[in-house]
């Protein structure tokens, strides 16, 4: 028996958007971009479009350290079953206004020493640094006093958990169902393994982060060919 026919528009509309997209990525990249100067400046058009450049960029990872954040830290199984049952994981990925607050943002990713670095291509990452912590702007509203980087953390914070947080909350808490049976028997050492692995499941199901990782994709594919 023949199966019901699906519609061939929507498929080709989905095709189209898709190589649309792929073809705007690849130009994104083809010619690098003039990064500004990284220091406090008064907001303009050119700080703005490099802040949601560099965001578009992050994405992945801004939305991974945000969310093991939010973990009881030094858990055990029991824990972390009652954290997820009680719907706290879900309350706060869901709340994108409260858990993308720049002051928490910024204490955050000062004490994980991570900064947003940019590439002469155009693409940017969060990378480690050493010695003296990265700077950023716990406030960032000011016309006047704008720090880019610090407004390209946020934005990526922001569009990731306003579209997709209860899709990332959900995917995580079913990667970490029955944690805490005596079956799993999950050891301390393996816990935060666990979580880590979940809640990278958990962001790459963010649409956000999905068209990161097609950017440093096609980042990786141009700098093979040259």
């Amino acid at each position: 028996q023949v199966g019901p026919r699906v519609p061939e528009q929507p498929i080709l509309a989905m095709r189209v958007a898709a190589w649309a997209w792929a073809a705007a990525a690849s130009l994104e990249l083809a010619d690098g971009f003039d990064w500004p100067d990284a220091g406090i400046g008064q907001r303009t058009s050119e700080r703005v479009k490099a802040g949601k450049r560099a965001s578009r960029h992050i994405a992945c990872s801004v939305c991974e350290e945000c969310v093991l954040e939010l973990f009881p830290t030094q858990p055990d199984a029991g824990q972390i079953a009652s954290f997820l049952e009680n719907g706290e994981l879900e309350d706060a990925l869901g709340d994108a206004k409260k858990l993308c607050e720049m002051r928490s943002l910024a204490q955050l990713f000062r004490k994980l020493r991570l900064e947003v670095a940019t590439r002469s291509d155009g693409s940017a990452e969060l990378l480690k640094v050493e010695g003296k912590l990265p700077f950023y702007e716990e406030i960032n509203t000011s016309d006047l006093v704008f720090h880019w980087k610090s407004f390209a953390v946020q934005h990526a914070c922001a569009e990731t958990f306003r579209r997709d947080g209860e899709t990332i909350a959900a995917a995580i808490q079913e990667s970490l169902r029955g944690i805490d049976d005596a079956v799993e028997a999950v050891s301390a050492e393996d816990l935060p393994r666990r979580i880590s692995d979940a809640t990278q499941r958990g962001c790459r199901l963010a649409k956000t982060c999905k068209r990161a990782e097609r950017r440093s994709a096609s980042s990786e594919d141009r700098a093979a060919e040259l």
